[in-house]
């Protein structure tokens, strides 16, 4: 777990989604997507919900967020 795995991740959460997540963090959409898969393979575990257009912080994903 590096700190641009966790700034992805807390962008994510704040926003809501991959899209705005990637403006705010001045990268591509499958950069962000690819950043996240990475970081929920390393931690197996999903840490988001994927539903039409938004995220979703999993029990995983919430566990994280106060770290």
């Amino acid at each position: 777990m590096d700190i641009d795995g966790l700034q992805t991740f807390v962008a994510i959460a704040e926003l809501g989604g991959l899209t705005r997540a990637a403006a705010r963090l001045h990268r591509s959409q499958p950069a962000v997507s690819r950043r996240l898969a990475l970081l929920e393979q390393e931690l197996g575990a999903r840490l988001f919900d994927r539903l039409r257009g938004r995220m979703r912080l999993t029990e995983a994903g919430r566990a994280l967020q106060p770290h």
